[in-house]
């Protein structure tokens, strides 16, 4: 072993020590220096130093790299090796920052590198417990305040095939839902109250399906129990009679769209419906404000955020 790679196992040795000691609940911080003998990082190129340090389950972390020479570039690595985040600019000028909520005990490695890799000079890496962790945002989290995806429907009952942008200046209220669901079902009810109570005021509703013979099934309606039923044969056209006759049986009044099997494989991954019923809040300008998977159970909280938008100018 040379005497160079000696110096350099023995410094990685130190900075892991102090990061080790200090543990989860404290704030630490590292100086470093590049030269052009550092180990390559493995994805940028540049000057590599990793320093271990131990997180804790729960927390949330800051994790900044600064530098007044160059242009700092952070990767995180989970106990095992596994990447988790990197970044270049987040800090500000050419600053890297990582923000880290923590749901696992361990020894987690932050590679600090450059940006190019023809870079040295000193940095400072600092990393800050700021409290709690939180969640990361759930799929449907992210679409708040985000303009609704677009709904092309080839069918409809108790109108026409309208799409979203034919309701921009409405609050509309998008459900998605399946004639043999039961909570569909259950919805109907608030659906209709609902829409009788605020259609005045500019709330649409609109019902979202699709057609059950494009997926291999054969429903049909039994006039007598009011059930969808399984008949020897089916297609579009009965899948499109069962609509109307399942919407005069319930006295559903909103609108009832049905989307064809490929527009309605991207509409439902675009609004991330893996159940249903799933309700949709969209605002007079096309944002989505709400969307609720509990159904009937949430219906009270459902009313109240269709009020509030509704009173928006």
């Amino acid at each position: 072993m040379t005497r160079l790679l000696t110096i350099a196992l023995l410094a990685f040795v130190s900075l892991a020590a102090v990061f080790t000691q200090a543990g989860g609940d404290k704030d630490f911080q590292v100086k470093g220096t590049f030269t052009k003998d550092d180990p390559r990082d493995q994805t940028r190129g540049g000057p590599s130093q990793v320093h271990t340090v131990k997180l804790k389950a729960g927390k949330a972390y800051t994790i900044d790299m600064v530098s007044a020479e160059l242009n700092s570039y952070l990767r995180l690595l989970d106990p095992k090796g596994n990447q988790l985040e990197e970044n270049d600019n987040s800090g500000g000028g050419l600053n890297a920052r990582i923000f880290f909520n923590c749901f696992i005990d361990g020894d987690y490695k932050i590679a600090c590198t450059t940006f190019a890799g023809n870079m040295t000079g000193s940095y400072a890496l600092t990393v800050k417990n700021t409290g709690a962790a939180k969640p990361p945002p759930t799929a449907h989290a992210l679409m708040i305040d985000k303009d609704a995806p677009a709904l092309q429907a080839d069918f409809a009952v108790n109108g026409k095939p309208v799409t979203l942008a034919d309701l921009k200046g409405k609050v509309v209220l998008v459900n998605f839902w399946e004639m043999r669901s039961s909570s569909s079902v259950k919805l109907l009810a608030k659906l209709a109250e609902w829409n009788k109570a605020h259609k005045a005021d500019g709330l649409v509703i609109v019902g979202v399906t699709f057609y059950h013979s494009e997926i291999g099934q054969k429903p049909g309606f039994d006039k007598e129990t009011g059930d969808v039923v399984t008949v020897a044969k089916a297609d579009k056209t009965s899948d499109q009679a069962l609509l109307r006759e399942f919407a005069a049986h319930h006295k559903i009044e909103h609108l009832l769209l049905a989307l064809p099997k490929a527009e309605a494989l991207r509409a439902f991954d675009a609004y991330v419906v893996n159940g249903f019923p799933q309700v949709v809040l969209i605002d007079r300008k096309g944002v989505v404000r709400l969307i609720d998977v509990a159904g009937e159970k949430n219906s009270a909280q459902i009313e109240s955020e269709i009020k509030k938008v509704l009173a928006e100018k």
